[in-house]
């Protein structure tokens, strides 16, 4: 298990966001149809982990 799946699994994001690694930088794709808050909350999470490197789509 990588280090996104490991996140994604410890805060209980993996029912509705991917992850992969692509020319060094992390993707995450969130799942439209999650609410606001959760989507919202989601970007935080991600945002406060992988800062900089991280790319997220809401798709």
């Amino acid at each position: 298990m990588n280090i996104e799946q490991h996140f994604l699994i410890k805060y209980g994001l993996h029912n509705f966001v991917t992850c992969g690694l692509t020319s060094g930088k992390h993707i995450f794709l969130i799942k439209k149809m999650e609410g606001r808050n959760m989507i919202r909350h989601a970007k935080n999470l991600i945002k406060e982990c992988f800062g900089e490197t991280a790319e997220i789509q809401v798709v």
